[in-house]
């Protein structure tokens, strides 16, 4: 009883004194002027922008404290108070002191340049606490994005004269938190290594100072959660459910054993699939073949999106922008069977009003409308979009391309929108790689591939090993008088060293010129016409007198015109695994010059997926050409001055030459077909190729990318110029087979084969073994 009567005395007396002591407008007289003080690089007038209170306002306590707090919010100060002397409002100010210099002490996982990104108080900024912490927060959580679950991050702000502070950011990174392990409980039908294949956190091994797919970081676990759900939908597992994800730190805190649990369910096949609407102007038929799903097929919903998009492409191309297909699934889980019915709501038909283009600030807008298949008044075609979208990625100007669609004030008519963010597109670059044919090779190039803003391309390059030394500068200009034709120029030296297996050495150095232009979506042509010196410059020391004879001929004027028409639907240049491509060259050496020949040559290839999803690869690739000349054939005489043969009309330096990892392997480059009496490769005027690889995933790295191939090459070489005696020239067959080893490594494509002849003439010269690393076979 005394307690409660004690409380409710406190409370009175704290009333009273606050009702003393606070102060009304009523109270204060008008203001009629404002003093500020303290204030050194901060206007007066800019602070009085911020006050709440003009000349003849009253001022009370609820006005003084929105003062403080209005100027507090701007950062700015670090102290204010406010009092009223008579008529006037004083406002007294300590402002917060400049920053001179933000610097990063102990840093080695990211730059100086990335870490001043992170942050916002930056140098010749205005100090403010609370955004230090939020940018301490910042770094820490990238340091956790880097698996550096470890490191220790403080501030220390350095008081400076005339009010400046220096804030120095000390780092210790401590060891990145690896992923030690990665549990899968619950998967009975899908296997783990499987299934760890989707994921993208996995245990250490010796490729991850490259990947660095081993650190943990929250949102990968989310990702990685979500794709073993959609591996299970993939393979028909409707009712999986992927219970819990957890990441436990181990003892020692450097390292994460992630767990995932989940319960699969049973599996699924397609039952009734329908599809239904208001869509009637095309025949059901047609429909049905795009579709890549069917009935009695176990349900994959990758196969159910690639079916509706192809279904959409089909529609929308009809100008059916509005287009909205649903899939309404029923789930029978007593027979497991999903019945599918896709609803086609065609909505009206449309016609592109404007594309409005935004994001491009140094590329041309003509540079982006050119690649667009749709123009303004064109019917809406969903395909055209997606094919537009395709060909502005395919630049590599952009990190990114969105295309939307969007009504417009017209009922009939939408608005494209064509956003892009720009990427760096000048590169210089230095790479050095190793061959058993080339050795030890080296390049380096600058290069812009959007020169001015304009899509032209301009590159300069030089390659340097044992073999050869290369300079080359090219420029392109992908749209020609506002065409579609590829006009570009190159300027060249090079020098090439095949004493070792064709027993000269040749320098040449010109000039081409060259167009290219689409005839189709798949078919191209290219057009060029080159000039250039040849020379002949060293021989061996027992070289053939042919060879002698050849060289003594040089230096070669060429000027040589050349087509080549490619057509490929192939998926991929780094890894295809389906898809064809058929090309033919041809060539005329002769307008002009003192080189005269004439040269057909064809190649096709041919990729298709036999196992699984591109588990299992067949490659088939043909190559034929021939080469006839009508060149002065110039007599060759013995040291004797007896006449021994020609020359031929086919110099040695264009003919065809088989052998090596570029052709019919378990041969050396050059070592097959005829040769002289001293053993020097004659190359030859016709010749037949066939190459027959299985590609598949390397057993224990196929998760890394690593493919093995098992190859059987086929080849000819004959001579149809043939005018000089030669000691063998056997035009049969040879064959080869062997194994090998293909990687896409960070580092540059690395691969690696052992040949081994099973057809062969005595007088081949062979090898076993072929490799490459950082060099493009």
């Amino acid at each position: 009883m005394m307690r409660s009567l004690w409380n409710i005395v406190v409370v009175l007396a704290v009333w009273v004194l606050l009702s003393a002591t606070a102060v009304t407008a009523a109270d204060q007289e008008p203001v009629k002027t404002i003093r500020i003080e303290g204030h050194q690089r901060i206007e007066q007038e800019t602070i009085r922008s911020y006050l709440p209170v003009a000349i003849g306002d009253r001022v009370d306590t609820d006005r003084i404290r929105k003062i403080i707090k209005d100027l507090h919010a701007t950062g700015f100060f670090q102290n204010v108070s406010v009092e009223q002397d008579g008529a006037t409002l004083v406002v007294r100010v300590e402002e917060n002191p400049m920053v001179d210099e933000v610097s990063f002490e102990g840093h080695q996982a990211f730059g100086k340049e990335e870490l001043d990104k992170m942050v916002q108080v930056k140098s010749r900024s205005i100090y403010n606490r609370a955004k230090m912490e939020k940018d301490l927060a910042t770094l820490r959580q990238a340091y956790r994005i880097k698996g550096l679950f470890l490191a220790e991050i403080e501030a220390l702000v350095k008081q400076q004269s005339q009010n400046s502070v220096s804030l120095v950011y000390r780092i210790s990174e401590g060891e990145k938190s690896k992923i030690r392990l990665v549990r899968i409980l619950g998967n009975k039908n899908l296997s783990h290594k499987e299934l760890l294949k989707k994921l993208m956190m996995q245990p250490s091994d010796w490729l991850s100072w490259l990947t660095e797919n081993d650190t943990y970081d929250r949102e990968k676990l989310l990702f990685d959660q979500a794709q073993l759900r959609n591996s299970y939908l993939d393979q028909g597992y409707v009712r999986v459910s992927v219970e819990s994800s957890v990441a436990e730190m181990t003892p020692d805190r450097r390292a994460f054993v992630i767990t995932h649990a989940l319960h699969e369910g049973e599996r699924y096949r397609i039952g009734k699939l329908n599809i239904t609407g208001d869509f009637d102007e095309l025949p059901v038929e047609q429909l049905w073949e795009k579709m890549e799903i069917h009935e009695g097929e176990w349900y994959s919903r990758e196969t159910l999106r690639q079916s509706i998009e192809n279904l959409t492409d089909v529609v929308g191309h009809l100008g059916y922008a509005m287009l909205d297909i649903q899939p309404n699934m029923q789930i029978d889980d007593e027979q497991h069977l999903v019945n599918i019915d896709l609803q086609i709501s065609k909505g009206r038909r449309v016609y592109v009003n404007r594309i409005e283009i935004s994001g491009n600030n140094r590329t041309q807008d003509q540079v982006i409308r050119r690649e667009m298949r749709l123009v303004e008044g064109d019917r809406f075609s969903s395909a055209q979009v997606r094919r537009s979208k395709d060909r502005l990625q395919s630049l590599n100007f952009f990190e990114k391309v969105d295309v939307t669609t969007v009504p417009s004030d017209q009922p009939d008519r939408v608005d494209m929108k064509v956003n892009v963010s720009e990427k760096s597109t000048g590169a210089f670059t230095v790479g050095a790689g190793f061959s058993s044919v080339d050795k030890l090779v080296g390049t380096a190039s600058i290069s812009q591939n959007n020169f001015l803003g304009r899509g032209q391309r301009m590159m300069f390059s030089f390659t340097l090993s044992s073999k050869n030394t290369e300079f080359d500068l090219s420029f392109t200009e992908p749209y020609f008088m506002d065409k579609e034709i590829a006009a570009g120029f190159d300027i060249f030296n090079r020098s090439t060293d095949r004493l070792s297996t064709l027993s000269f050495k040749q320098q040449s150095y010109g000039g081409a010129v060259r167009l290219g232009f689409p005839i189709s979506d798949r078919l191209s042509d290219r057009l060029s016409y080159s000039i250039a010196n040849i020379e002949i410059t060293e021989v061996s020391d027992n070289a053939s007198d042919i060879l002698n004879a050849q060289k003594g001929l040089s230096p070669y004027l060429q000027s040589m015109i050349s087509n080549t028409i490619n057509w490929s639907n192939i998926d991929s240049n780094l890894m295809p695994t389906k898809g064809r491509s058929h090309r033919l060259t041809t060539d005329l050496s002769g307008l002009g010059g003192d080189v005269r020949f004439g040269r057909l040559v064809t190649e096709h290839k041919f990729y298709h997926s036999l196992v699984g999803k591109d588990d299992l690869v067949l490659h088939v690739g043909a190559k034929v050409g021939a080469i006839a000349g009508w060149s002065r054939s110039v007599p060759i005489y013995n040291n004797k001055n007896q006449f021994i043969g020609e020359s031929g009309t086919v110099p040695m330096f264009e003919r065809f030459y088989l052998g090596g990892p570029r052709s019919i392997r378990g041969f050396k480059q050059g070592g097959i077909g005829p040769r002289t009496a001293k053993d020097d490769p004659l190359g030859g005027t016709l010749f037949g190729e066939l190459h027959t690889e299985l590609l598949f995933p390397f057993p224990g790295l196929g998760d890394k990318g690593v493919r093995g191939i098992t190859f059987l090459d086929v080849g000819m070489l004959d001579d149809l110029d043939q005018r000089f005696d030669v000691r063998n020239g056997s035009n049969s067959p040879r064959v080869s087979t062997g194994v090998g080893a293909l990687w896409n490594s960070p580092f540059g494509p690395l691969r690696f084969e052992f040949g081994f002849p099973l057809v062969k003439e005595d007088y081949d010269k062979t090898r076993i073994f072929d490799f490459s690393v950082g060099t493009a076979l």
